[in-house]
């Protein structure tokens, strides 16, 4: 670490230097050409040029009263010209404003004898990402006007800095408790905030997060998403992920969907003033970025009347003493389903639990794969992804057992999603009459948009060639498998031409005498009433042996599908 020696005027340098040894500057940067530079510093000619030799004078005259005999200021002290030394100093810059004696906040468009209170919110120290940490970290903090007047220090502006950050006293009065705040409402904090660098508004927050990474300018946002990444990595905190695009977003605003990640930390000022919903309970679920996109093993939630998407609880709320009773008042993300994964919907919103939702359906724990990103064109594709869709109309009397391929099937909406040229879609039901000992009768029911026309096949519990269709069924199969290969015409006897848009089988209930028929059709339909698509619909007919009537055990419909 490189300190100016306020005796000498020198730069020294220094091996972990002892906390409380230094003083410390804060500022905002003038003109870059300006500022006194590591090179310049060593040219006195040169330096004696630079308006901003006379922070560094400022600052040194504090740091004398206070007998301090070393000062720390990012102008000069870092040689920037070394990207392994500014790395270095970026990932350790925390920690000096944590072991500086006193953090010293130039305020060059404060003017002198101004009111604190009403000039205050409106200098541009407020704006910068850099000066987040340079006010949380320090032990203490002094403020100085243009005249290098002093104006107060931390603890006695306190309340109006709260008010114009948004950050709690508690963390302003130590630093110590950062790690018990959510991961959302920190990132809220810089919401407001920019930097000069794109790359800079991670690297800026690297020591509110405890995170160390490498510095790699120009690779401009990509440097946000590795910080979430190694966030993940280090924390469990489901607010991560407690996010939302601005209205005024113009760069992703008509994105309707998106992945786990924010882009910028814009995207959290919804959180500003988020809580863990429950006070002093933190609940962290396990998950990790692959390749995939981010895995996690939970539960989703259903809220039917709201949205046919999925809701994953982040366990955080705008308030922390909810009723011990009460489920209400947790917020979460909307997530939908696609062939690659699950994706943010609705990434403008976050959800809210309301007091209606106390016996809302639960999907069982499993684990999910939630898209880091999706990029503009992507979610302009997602927006088709039920044209051609395979959609599975309920039928009274049966249950899916399984349903092939499980990555294009949405058990929620009843869908197969479309993908490539076509798919075979497959579906094993368990028959549940009301009638006869039939009770566990099993068909399965396959669905192939191949072709020029769709055509179904069905095959019933006992015949040939059920144990080969269902052990295909059972045992997993990428999805190439069933879009790139006709694996329906293997169980045909390799002729589909045999086949048409809709199969039946009948068997005769022995205890009975009545003969079922089970029909499986494939149709032309609307989904919303704008997407062409194909509804699957099966039904059952009893005929009684007393009758040459039949009786149909029918119940078919249709549910609007929703984003």
């Amino acid at each position: 670490m490189r300190l100016i020696d306020t005796r000498t005027g020198d730069l020294v340098s220094k091996t972990n230097p002892e906390p409380g040894s230094y003083a410390i500057l804060s500022h905002t940067w003038g003109d870059e050409d300006e500022e006194v530079s590591f090179q310049n510093f060593g040219d006195p000619a040169t330096a004696r040029l630079k308006t901003g030799l006379a922070k560094i004078a400022g600052i040194i005259r504090i740091a004398q009263s206070l007998k301090l005999d070393y000062v720390w200021v990012d102008t000069c002290c870092i040689d920037k010209s070394s990207s392994a030394e500014l790395s270095e100093a970026i990932n350790s810059m925390f920690k000096w404003y944590q072991d500086s004696a006193i953090c010293v906040v130039y305020l060059s468009d404060l003017p002198s004898r101004a009111n604190f209170e009403d000039n205050f919110p409106r200098c541009r120290w407020l704006t910068r990402g850099w000066t987040l940490q340079e006010l949380i970290a320090p032990k203490h903090v002094q403020f100085y006007t243009e005249a290098w007047e002093f104006c107060g220090d931390r603890s006695s502006r306190r309340d109006i800095l709260s008010r114009v950050t948004g950050i709690d006293n508690e963390i302003l009065e130590n630093s110590e408790g950062l790690h018990q705040i959510p991961i959302a409402r920190r990132m809220s904090w810089a919401s407001s905030r920019h930097t000069t660098r794109v790359e800079d508004q991670a690297y800026c927050l690297l020591g509110i997060f405890g995170i160390n990474m490498p510095m790699i300018y120009g690779e401009g946002p990509k440097a946000f998403m590795r910080l979430q990444e190694e966030i993940a990595k280090d924390s469990g905190d489901l607010s991560l992920f407690a996010w939302a695009t601005p209205d005024d977003s113009s760069s992703k605003q008509d994105q309707s969907y998106r992945g786990i990640f924010a882009t910028s930390p814009r995207e959290f000022i919804i959180a500003r003033g988020m809580k863990y919903r429950s006070a002093g309970i933190i609940i962290e679920k396990e998950f990790s970025v692959t390749n995939r996109g981010l895995k996690i093993e939970t539960t989703l939630v259903e809220v039917p009347g709201i949205s046919m998407d999925l809701v994953l609880n982040l366990g955080v709320s705008y308030r922390d003493d909810w009723p011990r009773a009460s489920s209400q008042g947790w917020m979460g993300i909307y997530l939908t389903k696609t062939s690659n994964g699950l994706v943010r919907s609705n990434p403008t919103e976050l959800y809210t639990a309301g007091p209606h939702l106390r016996y809302l359906h639960k999907s069982a724990s499993s684990a999910f794969y939630i898209r880091k990103t999706v990029s503009l064109s992507e979610s302009v594709e997602l927006e088709r992804r039920f044209t051609n869709a395979i959609h599975v109309a309920q039928v009274q009397s049966f249950r899916i057992q399984h349903a092939a391929p499980d990555h294009l099937w949405d058990p929620f909406r009843g869908i197969f999603l479309h993908q490539g040229m076509g798919i075979n879609a497959y579906l094993q039901l368990v028959f549940h009459p009301q009638y006869g000992k039939y009770d566990g009768f099993q068909v399965i029911i396959a669905c192939s948009t191949m072709g020029h026309n769709p055509v179904c096949a069905l095959w019933m519990e006992g015949v040939n060639q059920w144990h080969k269709v269902r052990h295909f069924l059972e045992h997993r199969k990428e999805v190439s498998d069933y879009v790139a290969i006709d694996y329906l015409s293997s169980f045909v006897g390799g002729d589909t031409s045999v086949l048409s848009s809709s199969a039946s089988t009948r068997f005769q209930d022995p205890a009975t005498n009545n003969t079922v028929v089970f029909t499986v059709s494939v149709k032309d339909c609307w989904i919303e009433g704008r997407t062409p698509a194909y509804s699957l619909e099966a039904s059952v007919t009893i005929i009684s042996c007393n009758s040459d009537e039949p009786t149909s055990d029918a119940h078919e419909y249709r549910p609007t599908l929703q984003r």
